[in-house]
């Protein structure tokens, strides 16, 4: 665990726990250190649409299961 008084490694270690690669988590670290932070913003908002987009995803797989495993139980098996 970075210490919370290494403000970069703090950052860094967050970017990582969000699931970016090395390489969008280096792109992250330049965009902060060259302080463009809108683009920075823009960045990030559009990897936690990609985030969501997996969740809905899965859950819609989720439900598909649901509805089987009812469905199954409900007519006694297949």
């Amino acid at each position: 665990m970075a210490n919370a008084s290494d403000e970069k490694a703090v950052i860094t270690e967050n970017l990582r726990d969000t699931g970016l690669d090395e390489s969008s988590v280096t792109k992250c670290l330049q965009m902060i250190e060259e302080k463009q932070f809108a683009a920075l913003e823009r960045y990030l908002k559009t990897y936690r649409q990609t985030l969501l987009d997996s969740v809905h995803i899965y859950n819609e797989r989720i439900d598909c299961l649901d509805f089987l495993t009812y469905t199954i139980r409900k007519n006694g098996g297949i």
